[in-house]
């Protein structure tokens, strides 16, 4: 496998890698009933449902259609959130490997694709763009594992901030104005304090400061961020 990244290398740059074998492609590689075809099973989940369990043997690959989930450790640990597009048991290839956290869907429905692994093991290691496809998702983990430890090490209110820059770009909803995102609804206040590892009275009060300032703007069980704003301030922090 090594042998086949040192050459995907000198073909292509990492934009380009980047670009060409992009989560929202690889679903599509997978369901190609030219080589190896798959057949995935479409699931559907409610709220508070555990996909996987902390500890739990994954032996399927899960590839999200609609909905969000949350990723813990420990049962409070909040390590990540995944939604649309997004793979969840793809980041060992062993068979019987176990999962590090818990995935649980913390919004109202969620739909999945279920691949059962030792397929997606085949298709992967029996394929160049299989090969292409688990390098950039991997490449994808150890970037956000990189960017979940430098957030860990920043003061509280800019901790915050940046939180809300990732997450609302990442999962937000848009609106008429291009600034302006909505915030993903199924992600909580007590969510937000245990991914930034902060006191939840620390959110509200950070919260409550960038509504001064017009940068979040309150409604009814959500709230708009004006991503404009909120990155020329984190760029002055910086």
């Amino acid at each position: 496998m090594r042998n086949n990244i040192t050459e995907m290398q000198f073909l292509y740059t990492q934009e380009s890698i980047s670009q060409q074998f992009s989560k929202e492609k690889f679903c599509q590689f997978l369901q190609e009933d030219m080589i190896f075809p798959l057949k995935g099973i479409r699931k559907k989940y409610r709220k508070n449902d555990i996909i996987i369990p902390e500890g739990g043997t994954i032996n399927e690959i899960y590839f999200i259609e609609s909905g969000h989930v949350v990723a813990m450790k420990d049962g409070e640990k909040v390590i990540d959130f995944h939604a649309k597009n997004e793979i969840i048991g793809l980041t060992n290839l062993l068979l019987d490997s176990q999962s590090e956290y818990t995935f649980q869907v913390i919004s109202n429905d969620l739909v999945t694709i279920r691949y059962d692994k030792e397929s997606i093991i085949e298709k992967v290691i029996n394929t160049q763009e299989g090969y292409f496809y688990h390098y950039v998702h991997m490449q994808n983990q150890i970037s956000q594992m990189m960017d979940k430890e430098e957030l860990l090490r920043l003061p509280s209110e800019q901790r915050i901030s940046l939180a809300l820059f990732t997450l609302v770009n990442k999962f937000g909803e848009a609106t008429d104005d291009p600034d302006l995102i909505c915030f993903p609804k199924p992600i909580s206040k007590g969510m937000i304090a245990q991914y930034t590892n902060l006191n939840p009275n620390t959110i509200t009060n950070v919260l409550q400061k960038l509504q001064e300032e017009d940068i979040l703007y309150p409604a009814r069980r959500a709230f708009y961020i004006d991503t404009f704003k909120l990155q020329i301030k984190l760029e002055d922090a910086s």
